[in-house]
């Protein structure tokens, strides 16, 4: 018997004012796979991408995480469920430490207050944490730095270990390259590969160096619908995609 995706979509749809931005779409993810999401301004990714998390829901179709209908379910609830995501615009606190961002993070995922009356000795292990998580993402010694100081890439790996702090099973991530340096996309790439290892992946990003070396496979939108789907080496040879994405002509 082969087993069951993790994440499905059967026959999305969602319009806006006149027309479809997604059509009828069909998608499944297996557990542990790394997938790449590309195609031209306005094939519906960042759509799909609230649909899966719940931000947006569909006019029609089925949204299934782990064969649950989580169609109707809203963010938080499919938080809880392991689906965490990044944003293209980064939603940091830019005033607190670099700490105090990891640590709030990890108090939501704990369910742990802060209120006066706790002990210092009780938060100790998310101190502990927060440098562990922190050190995973080379942002150790920028701890006690105010966010809103550091350098874009930073706060980028910031942006991502927020991400990953909260210990999803399913971590999507859109743009993470976005307004980075050369540098700071290899930089990037290797740090995926450190700290995604183990969860399953969905990557929404224009740059392909970043969706060639992160992706198992890949699944290409236009007009709301899927283009095709393989691997990162037969989509680069896709007649199709070569025309509609990266613009080339074809004869």
């Amino acid at each position: 018997m082969v087993d069951a995706p993790l994440l499905a979509l059967h026959g999305i749809s969602r319009s806006f004012g006149a027309g479809p931005v997604l059509d009828g779409l069909s998608l499944s993810i297996s557990a542990g796979e790394r997938r790449g999401l590309i195609g031209p301004n306005g094939a519906g990714k960042t759509t799909l991408i609230n649909l899966i998390t719940g931000k947006l829901r569909p006019d029609s179709g089925r949204v299934l995480y782990r064969g649950l209908d989580i169609t109707d379910l809203p963010p938080h609830r499919r938080a809880r469920l392991g689906i965490g995501r990044s944003f293209q615009i980064l939603s940091l606190f830019g005033e607190a430490s670099v700490g105090e961002n990891i640590r709030g993070a990890l108090l939501a995922k704990h369910g742990i207050g802060t209120t006066v009356a706790r002990r210092l000795s009780s938060l100790e292990p998310i101190f502990a944490e927060s440098e562990q998580i922190a050190a995973l993402a080379g942002l150790l010694p920028f701890l006690g730095e105010r966010v809103d100081t550091l350098p874009y890439g930073l706060q980028r790996r910031l942006d991502i270990a927020l991400v990953t702090a909260q210990e999803p099973e399913l971590v999507i991530l859109d743009e993470p390259a976005a307004g980075l340096s050369a540098a700071e996309t290899r930089d990037l790439i290797d740090l995926l590969e450190a700290i995604i290892r183990g969860c399953t992946l969905i990557l929404v990003e224009h740059d392909m160096d970043v969706v060639y070396a992160l992706s198992d496979r890949i699944t290409v939108l236009d007009y709301g619908c899927v283009l095709t789907e393989g691997t990162p080496a037969e989509v680069n040879a896709d007649p199709a995609v070569r025309r509609v994405y990266l613009g080339e002509e074809t004869g």
